[in-house]
């Protein structure tokens, strides 16, 4: 994930410093960049041996920046930070092909396997999702309505906010989508059962048609692994709040 932020107007602007939490309580330093930065970008790589926990998919993290002058003084956080993300599994350029044609051991995908990005049978038990063509149109279909659900959200960038979360309330699922090239689908995969309440474990997932035809399609794709959170794409963040010596801007988390 990146987080982004915009300067103070100070004059005497010597730096930023980017601090990282788990509970919004106790945050540790991951950076120290020049006034010419405007971003960091966050992954295992980045934290120091003095961060105590590891970077993880699935875990939700809080991320914060102060502003430092050049004598030294540092701005103050936030008591509650506005710019998080829970970090998640993506690919790129998945294929899978006609659950009809030569090659149906790879027409279906299951999102929870893990290294990810295999094709598998679409028949398969696991298997979320899988491809398959009636008379020349192009599906994607689920063999276990019961737990999986898909909506087309359009012709969207792949990290569009459209896309970016799963809106209960705006949630039109079906257990087939017809394939568009350009267009985001996203997708909710129940644990096993859906006894019909909020409160049964699923998990979220999306992906989009960037290659279509000859018998197959290709797909952009991400994954939630964190039960129950309905989060792709962070929403960008609400300014953050006065800092000691003038606001910082605006912060942001993306990916």
């Amino acid at each position: 994930m990146i987080v982004y932020w915009s300067p103070p107007g100070d004059t005497d602007l010597a730096g930023f410093r980017v601090l990282i939490s788990r509970d919004d309580r106790d945050y540790y330093p991951i950076g120290q960049l020049a006034t010419s930065v405007r971003h960091l970008v966050v992954d295992g790589s980045v934290l120091p041996s003095s961060v105590p926990f590891p970077f993880l998919n699935g875990t939700t993290y809080y991320l914060g920046v102060q502003s430092i002058d050049f004598a030294g003084n540092t701005s103050q956080l936030t008591e509650t930070c506005t710019t998080l993300d829970t970090p998640r599994p993506s690919g790129r350029d998945l294929r899978l092909y006609d659950a009809n044609g030569p090659r149906a051991a790879e027409s279906g995908y299951d999102f929870s396997r893990s290294p990810y990005g295999y094709a598998l049978d679409g028949t398969s038990l696991f298997a979320d999702i899988y491809y398959a063509e009636e008379a020349g149109v192009p599906w994607m279909r689920t063999q276990h309505p019961q737990v999986v659900e898909m909506e087309d959200k359009g012709f969207l960038d792949f990290d569009d906010d459209r896309a970016g979360y799963l809106f209960e309330d705006q949630w039109h699922p079906a257990s087939q989508v017809l394939l568009r090239l350009g267009h985001v689908y996203l997708v909710k995969i129940f644990e096993e059962t859906r006894p019909g309440n909020f409160q049964e474990p699923f998990n979220v997932a999306k992906f989009q048609v960037v290659g279509l035809g000859g018998g197959s399609v290709v797909v952009d794709w991400a994954y939630q692994i964190a039960p129950n959170n309905r989060e792709l794409k962070p929403s960008p963040a609400q300014p953050s709040a006065q800092l000691a010596r003038g606001p910082i801007g605006n912060t942001e988390v993306s990916r």
